[in-house]
């Protein structure tokens, strides 16, 4: 499984630079992989997303997928989080990683606006969750 990659360069007087390659418009990362990124303890990232699924801000069968493998004969399985825990996670936690990130993520959105090609026009943008019933 194809799962992207995200990682933030440090040049000595420049700014953070995030680089990030989704697959099919979209990243899956490990536990591991995001306290790496972050900056943090495996543990941070546990405790932030048990309270994240538990208080229904994101919907765990939609941001979570399980990688199955073979190790030694034994049959294991990873979970991968997606680009909206990463999104989520970045604004949870109080590192300088963090804050480069949500940095990028403003900076990527703001840019996105600015192609709309709408002049003198409010952008809007509605959301209907999934299964939901106009009745």
């Amino acid at each position: 499984m194809k799962t992207g990659s995200v990682k933030i360069s440090f040049e000595d007087g420049k700014t953070p630079l995030v680089e990030m390659q989704l697959i099919n418009s979209d990243l899956w990362l490990t536990q591991n992989e995001l306290a790496r990124f972050f900056g943090v303890f495996v543990q941070k990232i546990g405790a932030e997303l048990n309270s994240i699924f538990k208080n229904k801000l994101l919907n765990e069968w939609d941001c979570v997928r399980y990688n199955r493998y073979i190790n030694k004969g034994l049959e294991k399985q990873t979970a991968l989080y997606n680009l909206d825990v990463l999104i989520f996670l970045a604004y949870r936690i109080d590192s300088f990683e963090a804050k480069v990130f949500r940095e990028f993520v403003k900076a990527a959105l703001h840019k996105h606006l600015q192609k709309q090609t709408l002049p003198k026009t409010k952008i809007a943008w509605a959301y209907v969750p999934k299964n939901y019933c106009l009745n």
